[in-house]
């Protein structure tokens, strides 16, 4: 990963997608309008900001706009916006409980079909222990989400550097698809999948057989971001990520990875770093979705 590779052309399949983080402290009205204008016909969203806003609201927004929902985070909320993360203590896991089948129901109501969630790298726990407890909260949370037609997208987080608090620990969980796949194996719920980040499939090395080996269907959900040029996998930040196509990730070899496995839904871009995050919101916006044009006409950008 020392030299830019020029970016492939997106397969028809792989619509693009925005998540809220790139255009952090936003409205949601104001998020959803930028991302509609930048060219994006599917954004994920923070189920506590929809449900603020009002759901009837917002689909009829969405509606006007041409936009669709293909993810929302907060299954487990921290704050108005905010997710927590899988492994919180047990009173914050059962306080989070609380409204997660009205949670669940407008993600339903807005055609949303996946809800994501982090489980973390390290934490106060051991490592058996904290396993355990991840693989009996992904078992409850799937097997709630099921009647409401929503499927888990579970992300494993492979930089080490830099985590956020909630995310740190004395020990280690897991940090790869591989490891994440087996857990998610282990945990006999049907409607789970993997959620796919490029900029932690390039922080744990940017092995292609960690996604192709994930089989046909593992996959629920993608987030995009480059990586840049000179940093060692082992020492990027999420500080560091880039707009796709501006990095030295290897785009060719990660978008084939996708198609070998099956994946035909959204690429959703997922940035924050401090820099790029302090441009206008609509420049944001804009060259978030320019790789998703530089080599295809805007209907096929838009597909």
């Amino acid at each position: 990963m020392n030299t830019p590779t020029p970016p492939p052309p997106p397969t028809a399949d792989h619509v693009p997608c925005l998540n809220p983080a790139t255009l952090s402290g936003i409205p949601l009205d104001q998020f959803v309008a930028l991302a509609a204008g930048a060219g994006f016909p599917t954004v994920e969203v923070s189920i506590q900001q929809a449900q603020a806003y009002g759901i009837p609201r917002l689909r009829d927004l969405l509606q006007e706009l041409g936009v669709a929902v293909a993810a929302a985070s907060g299954i487990l909320p921290a704050g108005p916006v905010l997710p927590a993360p899988l492994l919180v203590d047990p009173d914050t896991y059962r306080a989070c409980l609380a409204g997660l089948p009205q949670r669940l129901q407008a993600m339903a109501d807005l055609g949303c079909t996946v809800a994501t969630t982090v489980l973390n790298p390290f934490s106060s726990h051991s490592t058996s222990r904290a396993r355990d407890l991840a693989r009996e909260r992904i078992r409850q949370l799937a097997d709630t989400a099921a009647p409401y037609g929503i499927r888990l997208a579970v992300e494993a987080v492979s930089v080490r550097r830099g985590l956020p608090p909630d995310l740190d620990g004395p020990h280690p969980v897991l940090g790869t698809l591989p490891q994440l796949a087996e857990l998610l194996q282990e945990t006999g719920a049907a409607n789970t999948g993997v959620l796919v980040d490029s900029f932690h499939w390039a922080a744990a090395g940017a092995d292609p057989c960690h996604i192709t080996d994930l089989g046909n269907g593992a996959i629920s959900h993608v987030q995009i971001a480059d990586a840049p040029a000179g940093t060692p996998a082992g020492e990027l930040t999420d500080a560091e990520r880039l707009f796709p196509g501006d990095g030295a990730l290897p785009w060719d070899t990660f978008t084939d990875a996708l198609t070998a496995c099956g994946y035909t839904g959204p690429l959703s871009v997922e940035l924050f770093n401090p820099h790029l995050r302090a441009l206008p919101a609509g420049e944001i916006a804009r060259l978030a979705h320019h790789w998703f044009t530089r080599h295809s006409t805007p209907a096929e950008a838009t597909r």
